[in-house]
């Protein structure tokens, strides 16, 4: 289990490699500091009070306060993982500048996934807070600041979404971005196209029309796609019910995941499940 934070620290580093089919005992509990998980290898199953999210190699996840926090495994390999562990204080600064909605957004993400280069970057940063970690002094807290601040602005401006890299979508409509962020914050909710148009402060019309040009897809075609992604990683990778999928990819019932992943795919979820899901891998 990662430690706490140390009395008088604002910062902790753990890197930990663990063996197949490990599994938490307990929940982490994040009370008063936030953390940042970085999956080095291999891949995790998330369950928090609000969201069931698998994380693979190269990704990374924002873990808000006040939250409880506990993984488990989803295939028969070891994994490796970098945890950080932070309070108000580390990034205070950065705050005044990015504002704390900047900040939410990144943990109501969930998962951030990016390219190679931006993977080999943030390891750098990660590999740096390390050597510093293990050499603590009057100035460490100082520098792992620094760093820190770092890879959450890699994270900010590097990221993946829909399949392009963030800034190449900010550059070419900042609406079109933002919406895509509160979607993928969203789908368990399963979020309208007036609902997702007066988040980012334009009309329905236009937003569609946006989804169109730069994506080339309709905006309920997107939606449907993310529910698609998203249930059939939960089917290959997890455990979890039909109904449990159904809900967490944003469907309003089990009956209609099924009949669109069957209208989607050709065969029916139990029958995806069954030739390509865990039980399977491990025979």
């Amino acid at each position: 289990m990662p430690r706490p934070l140390k009395q008088g620290y604002n910062f902790n580093f753990d890197r930990q490699i663990r063996p197949p089919y490990y599994e938490m005992p307990t929940a982490d509990a994040y009370t008063d500091f936030y953390g940042i998980s970085y999956m080095v290898s291999g891949d995790r199953l998330i369950y928090s009070q609000d969201s069931t999210t698998i994380i693979q190699a190269g990704e990374l996840s924002f873990i808000p306060k006040n939250v409880y926090r506990r993984t488990t495994y989803i295939s028969p390999e070891p994994y490796e993982r970098i945890l950080l562990k932070f309070t108000d204080n580390m990034i205070a600064d950065l705050l005044k500048i990015i504002g704390t909605g900047t900040f939410n957004m990144l943990c109501e993400e969930h998962v951030l996934r990016f390219d190679e280069s931006t993977q080999t970057k943030i390891m750098k940063i990660l590999m740096e807070m390390e050597e510093e970690w293990h050499s603590y002094n009057a100035y460490s807290e100082l520098l792992l600041k620094g760093l820190l601040n770092q890879l959450i602005i890699t994270c900010l401006r590097e990221r993946i979404i829909n399949g392009a890299h963030i800034l190449s979508l900010e550059k070419k409509n900042d609406f079109l971005a933002d919406a895509i962020q509160y979607i993928k914050a969203h789908l368990r909710e399963n979020p309208s196209l007036e609902e997702t148009a007066r988040h980012v402060n334009i009309s329905a019309s236009y937003l569609s029309k946006l989804f169109i040009h730069h994506l080339h897809t309709s905006f309920s075609e997107f939606i449907l796609n993310e529910k698609m992604s998203c249930a059939t990683k939960l089917l290959v990778d997890t455990k979890l019910s039909m109904t449990d999928i159904a809900l967490e990819s944003g469907f309003s019932s089990n009956a209609y995941f099924s009949d669109c992943f069957k209208k989607h795919t050709g065969i029916s979820p139990l029958k995806f499940r069954k030739e390509n899901g865990i039980q399977k891998a491990r025979s």
